[in-house]
């Protein structure tokens, strides 16, 4: 047990651009992976993306790693497109700029980073990548609005950092969204992909300990053995 090991994490669920049922799931999800990380040995520090009371390179120098939770869709003007169709719910660019700025001093400063959902989103955005805007109907989230979660399966590649913490091959996991990686970022890699090809994990190969997972797995009617394996190989990084 890494008893104390500072860490920092990002969320979104206070901005008033969300719908009180949204932002209630947020801070449900953010409970969960919250205690889920003090039970790994880290001391968290929360911070709300839309309103920062730190700047993200201050958060960043007195962090020993760095966790970026899901949130609202990212403003396609992060990633230089226009928004295509009706699908923007609740963007907030000044949140997304700093957990933008949050990802890239946490990558400079060779912290572990581990991004769930708009993170991963975020992760890829913030090295260059672009994101599907709308991945319409299919597998990764329910037409009924009162549903937020889905089950499917996702593949783990083998020989990534993702596959030496939950093994290679099919993992059930619970899903909740439409927008996912489209261009990938240079440098990193897919270590996950669902049964109809869209990239549910990516990672930074060599030695810095980066990954990211569209998926929910603090989601509460998730396996909890997926998480705490992530977070323990997390925590292990930062120490």
């Amino acid at each position: 047990m890494n008893a104390g090991l500072p860490v920092v994490v990002s969320y979104s669920s206070a901005t008033p651009r969300h719908a009180e049922d949204f932002a209630r799931e947020l801070r449900e999800l953010a409970d969960i992976a919250g205690a889920a990380a003090r039970e790994a040995g880290l001391d968290v520090t929360w911070v709300n993306a839309a309103a920062p009371d730190a700047a993200a390179a201050d958060l960043v120098s007195r962090a020993a790693g760095v966790i970026v939770l899901g949130g609202a869709d990212v403003d396609p003007a992060m990633y230089g497109e226009s928004p295509a169709g009706t699908w923007t719910e609740s963007t907030d660019a000044a949140a997304d700029a700093f957990e933008i700025e949050l990802i890239r001093a946490a990558i400079d400063g060779s912290l572990p980073l581990f991004a769930i959902c708009r993170g991963t989103q975020l992760l890829n955005v913030a090295l260059g990548g672009s994101l599907v805007q709308d991945l319409g109907a299919g597998i990764h989230r329910d037409p009924d609005p009162d549903v937020p979660m889905v089950t499917h399966d996702v593949g783990v590649r083998a020989g990534t950092r993702l596959a030496s913490i939950l093994g290679a091959g099919a993992h059930g996991i619970r899903s909740g969204h439409h927008q996912a990686v489209d261009r990938l970022a240079d440098g990193l890699v897919v270590s996950a992909t669902a049964p109809d090809g869209v990239v549910e994990a990516i990672e930074l190969p060599g030695d810095a300990w980066v990954v990211g997972v569209q998926w929910h797995p603090e989601d509460a009617g998730a396996d909890p053995v997926p998480l705490r394996a992530l977070l323990a190989a997390f925590a292990a990084a930062a120490a």
